[in-house]
Formats: C-alpha cells, sequence, structure tokens
C-alpha cells in the first residue's frame, strides 16, 4: 500500500514538473503581451506630453521676450524723438533727434551730430530699424525675429497744452503729435490666438515742446 501511494506521488510530480517544462500557454502570453503594450503606452504618453508641455513654455518664454525686447526698443528710442517723418503711418513710424556726444540710434551705432533717423517697420517676419530714409544699402537691419504685424496709432494735442487729446492713424498737422500707440502682435503662439502688447510712448521733447 505505502509502495503504491509512493508511487502515486512520484507519479504527481513527474506530472507537474512536465507542466512547468512545458512553459507558457498562449494564452498566458497573449495576456503578458496585452499588459506589456499597455504599461509602454502610458510611458510613451507621458513622455510626449511633457515634451509637448516643454516645447508650449520654451515657446512662450521665447514670445515673451521677443515683446519686451521689441517693447524697450521703441519706447527708448521713440521717447527721444523731435519729430517725425510725415511718412510715418499705422505701419511704421520714422522719428528724428539731434545726434550729440553719447547719443545711438536705434542699431546702437554712435550718433554725434546731424539728424539721427530712426525708422521702424517690419518685414520678413521682424522688426526692422532702418538709419536712413529713404533706406539705402546697409543701413537697415533686423532687430527682433518673429514679429507679425507692428500698429501704430499717433496721439495728437489739438490744444498746444503738452497732453494727447486723441489718437489717430494719420495726423493732420504732425507738430500736433507728442505721443504714439504701438502694438505688436508675434508670430510664435502655442494657442491660437498670437501675443501681443500695446505700449504707448511719450514723444518727450515734443511735449515740453508745447508746454504752456
Amino acid at each position: 500500500m505505502a509502495t503504491e501511494r509512493r508511487g502515486v506521488w512520484r507519479a504527481g510530480n513527474a506530472a507537474s514538473g512536465a507542466r512547468r517544462m512545458a512553459g507558457f500557454t498562449l494564452i498566458e502570453i497573449l495576456v503578458t503581451l496585452l499588459i506589456s503594450a499597455f504599461l509602454l503606452s502610458g510611458v510613451i504618453s507621458i513622455f510626449l506630453s511633457s515634451q509637448q508641455s516643454y516645447r508650449v513654455k520654451e515657446t512662450m518664454g521665447r514670445a515673451q521676450e521677443n515683446l519686451w525686447l521689441s517693447s524697450e526698443m521703441l519706447r527708448r528710442t521713440l521717447s527721444m524723438a523731435e519729430s517725425l517723418h510725415p511718412d510715418s503711418n499705422p505701419d511704421q513710424i520714422i522719428a528724428n533727434y539731434a545726434g550729440d556726444a553719447g547719443v545711438v540710434n536705434c542699431l546702437g551705432q554712435p550718433a554725434t551730430s546731424g539728424v539721427v533717423v530712426n525708422h521702424f517697420y517690419v518685414k520678413d517676419r521682424a522688426l526692422y530699424c532702418g538709419t536712413t530714409y529713404p533706406a539705402t544699402p546697409g543701413s537697415e537691419q533686423p532687430l527682433v525675429e518673429g514679429v507679425a504685424r507692428m500698429t501704430v496709432r499717433y496721439g495728437i494735442d489739438e490744444h498746444h497744452r503738452g497732453q494727447v487729446d486723441r489718437y489717430v492713424d494719420a495726423p493732420g498737422d504732425w507738430n500736433q503729435v507728442v505721443s504714439a500707440r504701438i502694438t505688436l502682435r508675434l508670430l510664435d503662439s502655442p494657442s491660437s490666438q498670437r501675443p501681443e502688447v500695446t505700449l504707448t510712448v511719450a514723444l518727450r521733447p515734443r511735449i515740453f515742446s508745447r508746454l504752456p
């Protein structure tokens, strides 16, 4: 009897060992592959989401930097304007002031004498500055890339009080202009709306000349 039980036990162990040696069944392999594919898709999704988030932040950072650079360039230069060329319009502004020691033009070049010309406009998706008007070879350079459009409106002082009465696209008398309101729109944006900024620059010499 004991011999029979030992025989049965050995037979059971042998069958179990045979099953272990036989490996995984087709269903087990398919389930394992399905779980692996699910986990892999999750890892890939997280990676792509992180990459997209990084690109969005990088684009927004670049756009904000371009807006700041453009605004500061225009503010610093136009605040010194003693006059505006009559060919200025909503798409371009041409500001002039006298050169002197320590004075530079919109390209950062020394302008120690004569009339300093600063011509701002958008071309080839960039904010340009020209130091002559009309432009001559080598007188214009891009200042900031990625600018889609610049729009200018002009603040006029109708009552000779040194303050703006209203903003217009085309002043009837350029001697009345004491301010410029400029809107810059950029190209790069992760959203459907392009980022833009509007700055108002007081033409200080013009204001001081019209104070009562």
